[in-house]
């Protein structure tokens, strides 16, 4: 009997140290993100950094902070940004960064603004975070339909069981997880886990837990946004064998596809319910999957 896989970290946990062992090197952004978290002392606002805007001019800069459930940009400033020539690229990232996104852009200005390559004192920077933070909070007061960030809830066996159904991006945090939503066990052949499990009372139906590619050689393509998952391996023998043998079970597959997002964390995402094309397999030697439906009843 196979024990039960421990309780992973929580998820918002794991996120937040993830972001901030991120930028540890960035040392006043990182201290300057630290206390707006800490003052903010809210777990339903989701933090984002380095957040990607491709600006008119097709350069593409990354933001410092970004809340997107309350459209509000945060930019770290140091000394450097004081000189004249950095002056005009900050305002012209600024209000390209404002123009394009429609949000907000708040600056931390560490940095004396005549003085260049001089820094403000502790406290100054306090007090600019310390104002952000309680714009930040009346933001929140004024946003009666936001939408908590409470990811480590929604990623629970309990959380889908009750839910009673997967929709489109719907996620767990692993493949046991996945399974005891169904009141099932990971296959094993031998100590090597297979691919998919099957659904208990179901014949026809299996869990499939796919990636993009491993390192034993299996392949995975997402096609027409999700609609198409094409799956074979490197290997043309094991191809072809595996190809004969899905076509032969003809099951159908209830899909979750492991990502990994910028900071490393692994989900597995619902991506919907696949069924066999047979003849295009057969025509390109892969198995060719087709989604059916983007729902599943548990």
């Amino acid at each position: 009997m196979r024990q039960q896989q421990k309780a992973p970290i929580d998820y918002q946990l794991d996120y937040m140290e993830r972001l901030f062992y991120k930028i540890k090197f960035k040392k006043t952004e990182s201290y300057v993100i630290h206390r707006i978290w800490d003052k903010l002392d809210d777990t339903r606002i989701r933090f984002e950094i380095q957040q990607p805007i491709k600006l008119p001019n097709g350069k593409t800069v990354l933001a410092d902070l970004y809340l997107p459930q309350l459209g509000i940009f945060i930019e770290v400033n140091e000394p450097y940004h004081e000189n004249e020539q950095q002056k005009l690229a900050d305002e012209y990232r600024n209000k390209a960064i404002i123009d394009i996104t429609k949000d907000n852009l708040f600056v931390i200005q560490c940095g004396i603004s005549d003085r260049a390559g001089e820094w403000r004192t502790l406290k100054e920077i306090h007090q600019q975070i310390d104002e952000v933070v309680s714009t930040i909070k009346k933001k929140i007061a004024e946003t009666p339909d936001l939408k908590p960030w409470n990811t480590s809830e929604c990623l629970t066996v309990e959380y889908h069981k009750k839910k009673g159904v997967f929709n489109l991006n719907d996620s767990l945090r692993t493949i046991d997880d996945i399974c005891a939503v169904f009141d099932t066990m990971p296959k094993h052949r031998g100590y090597l886990r297979m691919g998919a499990t099957p659904v208990p009372g179901h014949e026809n139906l299996e869990i499939w837990y796919p990636i993009k590619d491993n390192n034993k050689g299996w392949k995975n393509e997402r096609k027409d946004h999700d609609d198409t998952i094409i799956e074979y391996h490197e290997d043309e023998d094991k191809r072809t064998k595996h190809v004969a043998a899905v076509i032969k079970d003809n099951h159908q597959r209830i899909t979750f596809f492991r990502s990994e997002d910028a900071l490393g964390i692994v989900l597995y995402r619902f991506l919907g319910v696949y069924q066999l094309d047979i003849s295009k397999s057969e025509e390109l030697g892969k198995c060719v999957w087709k989604r059916i439906r983007t729902d599943y009843q548990v």
